[in-house]
């Protein structure tokens, strides 16, 4: 592999994240976390102006992350509001249910997105002066499945809101999911970029075989940490080894605000870890 040809698959990915969604998509095991990791310090290592915040629930974040700062994030500390939402920040979700992460995830989300649209119409300056935010959303199917991108709840238009208009506010994701396990609503395939290690489903491999049967077939073998960028053309194959080493300080919460959040309604949230799921729902349909 030539140093050019490395250079020119970060480059690319590092251009691209400010205009589009990036999926990364492999089978268990081929080391989707550990690339992602070295993508991510790469770009903060040259872009200053990205700011990343990663929710993880499998901890493979939590000890080693490009960023400066992590949380753990149980149902417990929403209680009490020792959760914040800031940035360069790694998030271990494990610890709530699937339901759970959908609201937590999708309420910082929100809670982003509404400061940026609020700033953009009110203080334009204040606004251009802003640097980018980059999700990174480990089992992104959670929040971006079919299912999840069409209910009728307080969470969705956040999510749909981010994924049509968020790059106009400086908001940016990668979606990592695993092959044929974490399905991707496929409007938001259709619209994103995709990185890809070894996949081998029917589902998965349709996209890349239209454009390219020969890239297709070589991606059932690829040899594991070993990836491939679909953008405007193919970049890769790159072999991307974990060169994140450093584990982040712990992030202490100074105002603990059980309420709210940087004026966001976190009871909402508090309720749904607390009670669960369904009485969540039913109040936020009747606030």
């Amino acid at each position: 592999m030539s140093e050019q040809i490395e250079k020119d698959f970060y480059d690319q990915i590092q251009r691209d994240i400010r205009q589009s969604l990036i999926q990364l998509v492999s089978e268990r095991g081929h080391g989707k976390s550990t690339g992602l990791k070295t993508i991510v310090k790469r770009i903060r290592d040259t872009d200053p102006g990205i700011t990343f915040k990663v929710f993880d629930p499998s901890q493979s974040w939590f000890e080693r992350s490009p960023t400066k700062y992590r949380q753990y994030v149980t149902p417990a500390k929403l209680a009490a509001g020792m959760v914040d939402n800031v940035g360069d920040c790694t998030y271990e979700i494990g610890a709530l249910s699937e339901p759970q992460r959908r609201i937590f995830v999708g309420m910082c989300i929100a809670q982003d997105y509404e400061h940026r649209y609020d700033l953009r119409m009110n203080d334009p300056k204040a606004f251009e002066a802003l640097g980018w935010t980059i999700y990174v959303l480990e089992e992104a199917n959670v929040l971006f499945n079919s299912f999840s991108m069409r209910k009728n709840d307080a969470i969705t238009p956040g999510l749909q809101d981010f994924v049509s208009v968020g790059r106009n506010y400086k908001l940016g994701a990668f979606l990592v999911a695993t092959a044929e396990e974490g399905e991707i609503a496929p409007s938001l395939r259709r619209r994103s970029r995709h990185i890809y290690g070894r996949v081998e489903s029917e589902a998965d491999l349709s996209k890349v075989r239209r454009k390219d049967k020969e890239l297709a077939a070589y991606l059932t073998v690829i040899p594991r940490y070993t990836f491939v960028y679909l953008g405007d053309k193919k970049y890769g194959p790159v072999k991307m080894l974990d060169t994140v080493k450093s584990t982040p300080e712990d992030y202490v919460v100074k105002n603990p605000t059980p309420v709210k959040a940087a004026g966001y309604n976190w009871d909402w949230l508090v309720w749904g870890v607390i009670v669960g799921f369904t009485v969540w729902t039913i109040i936020g349909y009747i606030f």
